[in-house]
């Protein structure tokens, strides 16, 4: 393989997610050492710039990506590594860990070949023509599913759509958008997935091939109860083990830092332990404990009943938290019922987005 076939790319700018940013590190090193991995990361007093050193697959890029608003940055990062010569850059969010070499996902595809994931079925509107309209692009290919950046994979065929990212991300209005709640901002400028999902299903680019990474089978969202579904579990019995695992909502390494998630003492607070506890997130991120240099508390098993379901579980990523799962959709299905639809962008939880 060439050495300029394949380059992943990371950036993180919140200090109190380094955590995060080291572990995908990690789990890059271990699954795919020979392949370069791009970090963009701020310089701050963690001792960062020390650690990322004995990786010498690691480019550490001490500033955000130029052009860019802060973590509003995926085309603004991969678009130079394209024009090093790479042939293929990847994107990986940095709550994210690869539970294999990923590699042979991306070398199947043709160069024309957009790859993205599939965001959570159990979200609140699915599709891409709804954001494509609010940002006044005609609809080519609707998408019935929404998609999710949290891994991205480009080649020098998507120039233009990288050059139609950045010019949104760039557009006054959205970077208004951004200093509200997440809760408050219109659907299509909620964040830059909701840009992405706007040009993909966009007239301009409906011609590029799209491969969709599935939620469940090619990469698991592990936060809330409802992301990786009773469904999805049961499939991934018959599974490999999907290739990305996702922390998304409440990020289990916040739980000594005083967030509200982890430190009040209500049902919610308990129950989100419950669901880290049984995360295959945790479960995958434990074995590189003793190499983040960072604290590791947050992955110690906590409560009984926690103890109880992953032993139900019998080591089996799909299984831990399936309990948990069911009642949640039950809950979900009996609430359904009984609340009248909410409007798009009024007090609507975005779920996995950056707040």
């Amino acid at each position: 393989m060439s050495a300029k076939e394949i380059i992943f790319c990371l950036a993180e700018d919140r200090p109190d997610h380094e955590t995060g940013l080291r572990l995908a590190i990690l789990s890059l090193a271990r699954h795919c050492p020979a392949s370069p991995v791009c970090v963009y990361k701020p310089p701050t007093d963690s001792g960062f710039g020390e650690w990322v050193r004995q990786f010498a697959q690691v480019t550490w890029v001490p500033n955000v990506p130029a052009g860019s608003h802060a973590w509003n940055c995926k085309p603004h990062a991969l678009k130079p590594l394209l024009e090093e010569g790479y042939r293929r850059a990847v994107w990986l969010d940095a709550d994210l860990v690869v539970t294999r070499d990923p590699r042979p996902l991306f070398e199947r595809l043709d160069d024309p070949t957009l790859a993205v994931t599939q965001e959570p079925a159990s979200l609140p509107h699915q599709g891409t023509a709804t954001r494509t309209r609010a940002w006044s692009l005609e609809v080519g290919h609707a998408l019935p599913f929404t998609v999710n950046s949290s891994v991205v994979h480009v080649t020098r065929h998507h120039f233009p759509l990288l050059a139609a990212w950045a010019r949104l991300l760039d557009n006054p209005e959205y970077l208004a958008c951004q200093k509200l709640p997440l809760e408050k901002r219109p659907i299509h400028m909620a964040s830059d997935q909701d840009i992405l999902n706007a040009l993909v299903g966009s007239g301009e680019f409906q011609d590029i091939p799209l491969h969709v990474f599935r939620s469940g089978v090619d990469i698991i969202h592990a936060g809330g109860a409802l992301g990786y579904s009773w469904g999805e579990r049961l499939r991934g019995l018959s599974h490999v083990k999907p290739a990305f695992f996702h922390a998304t909502a409440g990020k289990p390494w916040l739980w000594f830092s005083g967030q509200p998630y982890w430190s009040q003492r209500t049902f919610f607070s308990w129950h989100r332990r419950i669901l880290q506890e049984t995360s295959p997130y945790l479960h995958e991120v434990r074995q590189y404990r003793d190499q983040l240099g960072l604290d590791t508390r947050w992955m110690e098993w906590r409560t009984a009943t926690g103890t109880c379901l992953r032993l139900l579980g019998f080591g089996h990523f799909a299984l831990r938290g399936l309990p948990l799962a069911l009642a949640a959709s039950a809950m979900e299905t009996l609430q359904s019922r009984s609340r009248p639809a909410e409007p798009i962008g009024e007090g609507v939880p975005v779920f996995g987005r950056r707040q």
